[in-house]
């Protein structure tokens, strides 16, 4: 069995990120940790757990290593997720009485289609109104006030969903937590699953702990199952897959991707779906099918699947048909396809702006870099010096 991805992927964690960065760096410059060490007046053993990403660097040690290196400020930008407490005070913000509960939906809609495409630059904004959302709830009718509470549970949703997406962990599980809490309140099921699952669960997965993941998601389960929505059942049990999946358990994988098949082959179209439902379709299936192949040491069949999700995902959903591309990037690196690793690579490339990209998915770029460099293949050294200034462009 194969251990469940360490702490230090670079594609989990900012952490993790910037101390596959930093080592990088260090040993570009020919330096022993022991080397490094005085130059920015630590210990070298503080050093090591920074780059296995079991330790935060403080900003100003932050600052140090970017100088001792020549990093240009990069080391700087990489560490913004974990350094930037702007998020822990958001600002106030005075709101309508009689608005509040509009203007905040309209926000929360603006900023989740902005999301998927990766261009959401909303985020204080979105912590700052359900906070002031938060005073109106006793003021206004019983009917107002469910509405209000779920817009608030949504907001408390989408701004751990981009703290996620950032790196901020910590502060993603506060949000998701104060999601689910809200959502209790006024027995929203399905909001609950969706927190549950597709959002905590994944997290966890993705940041280094499956196990985790695997409970949220079985708990989602169930809440999912009462609301009665069999897509939003499929989504769930397609995380619960991607929990078994990086844990090496291939059966309890299969079997949670075949019960998310038969649910949503079951949804009716006409059925109503919140508007945030509309990111898991067969496509999308179809390529969380191919990360679980991937994670299970089958990249040939990951490919297909991936292949199949970037040929029907709608354009919109940019960051997935993303993320995506560079896992069957690295897939085709596995199997020794080198040139069709570089072309998916630069495909990913060409689909998105440097301005554009999320830390996450600015980690997965750096991540196939990584990999790209370490294949020492002569057929994608372009693709890597090209990958290499896209990503000194990424802000």
């Amino acid at each position: 069995m194969r251990p469940a991805p360490c702490q230090s992927d670079p594609r989990v964690t900012a952490e993790a990120l910037f101390g596959a960065e930093l080592r990088a760096r260090r040993k570009a410059a020919d330096l022993s940790l022991r080397q490094l060490a005085p130059l920015v007046l630590v210990s070298h053993d503080l050093l090591w757990r920074i780059e296995t990403a079991q330790r935060r660097p403080h900003p100003d040690l932050v600052d140090r290593l970017d100088r001792a290196l020549n990093a240009g400020g990069q080391l700087n930008r990489l560490a913004a997720p974990f350094t930037d407490i702007v998020l822990r005070q958001p600002r106030d913000i005075s709101l309508e009485p009689d608005l509040v509960g509009p203007s905040l939906g309209d926000l929360i809609r603006e900023v989740r289609m902005a999301d998927h495409t990766m261009a959401a630059k909303r985020l204080p904004e979105v912590v700052a109104q359900a906070k002031a959302a938060e005073k109106f709830v006793s003021r206004v009718n019983e009917p107002q006030r469910a509405q209000l509470l779920r817009n608030i549970a949504e907001a408390h949703q989408i701004a751990g969903w981009m703290l996620f997406d950032r790196g901020s962990v910590s502060l993603a599980e506060d949000a998701f937590a104060n999601a689910r809490r809200t959502a209790e309140r006024i027995g929203a099921m399905d909001l609950i699953a969706f927190v549950g699952g597709p959002n905590a669960a994944f997290m966890s997965t993705w940041s280094g702990d499956p196990a985790q993941g695997a409970e949220r998601a079985y708990g989602a389960m169930s809440w999912a199952r009462r609301s009665g929505n069999r897509r939003l059942t499929a989504f769930v049990a397609t995380i619960a897959a991607r929990a078994h999946a990086r844990m090496d358990e291939a059966d309890l994988c299969t079997k949670m991707l075949v019960e998310a098949e038969a649910e949503l082959s079951r949804h009716q179209p006409q059925d109503p779906d919140p508007v945030w439902l509309d990111v898991f379709d067969d496509a999308a299936l179809a390529g969380h099918r191919g990360s679980c192949l991937l994670d299970l040491g089958q990249p040939r069949h990951a490919v297909e699947s991936l292949r199949e999700q970037d040929s029907a995902s709608p354009v919109v959903f940019l960051r997935n048909r993303i993320i995506w591309q560079l896992e069957q990037a690295e897939a085709q690196l596995q199997m020794g396809e080198d040139e069709a690793a570089a072309a998916a690579v630069n495909h990913a490339v060409d689909g998105v702006s440097a301005g554009s990209v999320t830390p996450r998915v600015a980690r997965m770029f750096r991540s196939i870099l990584l990999k790209l460099r370490a294949s020492g293949a002569t057929a994608v050294s372009p693709t890597a010096d090209r990958l290499e200034v896209f990503i000194g462009a990424c802000v």
